[in-house]
């Protein structure tokens, strides 16, 4: 879009506005979106058991926390798959120190990290050849 059209537009824009001004209607504006508010995992599973109490009502479960509606439906069915409360946690970047669970995680772990010392000491020897 060039400079011309940019200002064709806001000026036929601006027109609208002052048409639906003097008409007395007030002129939409688009919405800018808020940022969500954080919410703790005690708040999850109150507002979870909310919507599960009142037939799977996200719209108001939304207007009554002060959350969106995206958020309650996607909680809410996160529990219901689970059937556990732990699904509501959030899990984003705790994964690094998790231990493997059985002896065959046990063993594919070991046998990744020794095939990555291995290319190491690889690299290392390649490079001090030269």
């Amino acid at each position: 879009m060039c400079q011309l059209d940019r200002v064709q537009y806001r000026l036929s824009q601006l027109r609208n506005w002052v048409i639906l001004y003097n008409n007395g209607k007030e002129p939409v504006r688009k919405r800018v979106r808020k940022m969500g508010r954080k919410v703790s995992y005690d708040e999850k599973i109150e507002i979870v058991k909310w919507v599960l109490k009142h037939n799977h009502d996200y719209k108001q479960a939304a207007q009554k926390f002060d959350i969106t509606y995206s958020r309650a439906y996607a909680w809410t069915q996160k529990y219901e798959q689970a059937n556990d409360w732990t699904a509501l946690k959030d899990r984003r970047g705790k994964t690094r120190g998790r231990q493997p669970a059985d002896r065959e995680e046990q063993l594919l772990k070991e046998i990744r990290d020794l095939k990555a010392k291995l290319r190491e000491r690889e690299v290392q020897i390649a490079f001090s050849k030269n």
